[in-house]
């Protein structure tokens, strides 16, 4: 079942236009809301660690790997995926379809645009993971395979999300074409290409700065040809 049935299903007709449009303002905000909550940093005061003031100094599962091992970690990793599918599944709720791809896209913002770090915050991918479980459930496992790959071949986790980046754009349009399955979540429509940009707009700066592509990389290949 698709989330514009669930919506459907979950909440009275909405009559007008107006209601339309404020359900599609407040799928994003709410997005947004959800993945500003610090959760990773809760998490690490709950065990003796300053996941904000330690380490890379970056609130996520890195540094949470880093300071605090593989519970922490997979903790954190678990918490900010279950952010992401809820925001879908409310972005869903309120606006079909599309309140759930702007609520994806709100929930990564909020994440790596953080207002209570003063719009900094982690890097997004373990929430925006969370968000393709929810909409595009059959793409994470090609999403996590292509990150590995990358990782293992580059030895670079900002070149892997990079690469990720560009692949899921080009997986929106293959899935758009020939309609491939999607278990649940979304329709595989143009939507799809929406979610992956929107998606990518959001990450792309913070990872292409740790990447060897970029010149502020002190691994850059640019320098290094």
């Amino acid at each position: 079942m698709n989330l514009a049935t669930f919506s459907d299903s979950a909440a009275p007709a909405r009559p007008s236009s107006l209601t339309d449009s404020m359900a599609l303002f407040l799928s994003p905000v709410i997005g947004y809301l959800i993945g500003s909550l610090p959760t990773a940093e809760w998490l690490g005061r709950m065990v003796g660690v300053d996941l904000r003031n330690e380490g890379s100094e970056n609130p996520g599962t890195n540094n949470a790997l880093r300071l605090g091992g593989p519970s922490l970690a997979a903790i954190v990793l678990l918490v900010e995926m279950t952010k992401g599918a809820i925001a879908v599944v409310l972005g869903g709720v309120l606006g079909g379809d599309v309140g759930a791809v702007l609520a994806a896209v709100g929930a990564a913002m909020g994440n790596v645009y953080n207002m209570y770090y003063g719009l900094k915050g982690g890097k997004g991918l373990g929430i925006s993971i969370g968000t393709l479980f929810a909409i595009w459930p059959t793409v994470v496992l090609p999403v996590l395979a292509m990150m590995v790959a990358t990782v293992l071949i580059t030895r670079s986790s900002g070149a892997a999300a990079i690469v990720t980046i560009v692949s899921l754009t080009i997986m929106a349009v293959l899935w758009m074409i020939f309609e491939w399955p999607m278990a649940w979540g979304i329709e595989p429509t143009h939507l799809l290409i929406v979610l992956s940009v929107g998606l990518g707009a959001v990450l792309w700066r913070k990872h292409w700065f740790d990447s060897p592509f970029s010149r502020q990389s002190p691994h850059s290949l640019l320098e290094q040809g």
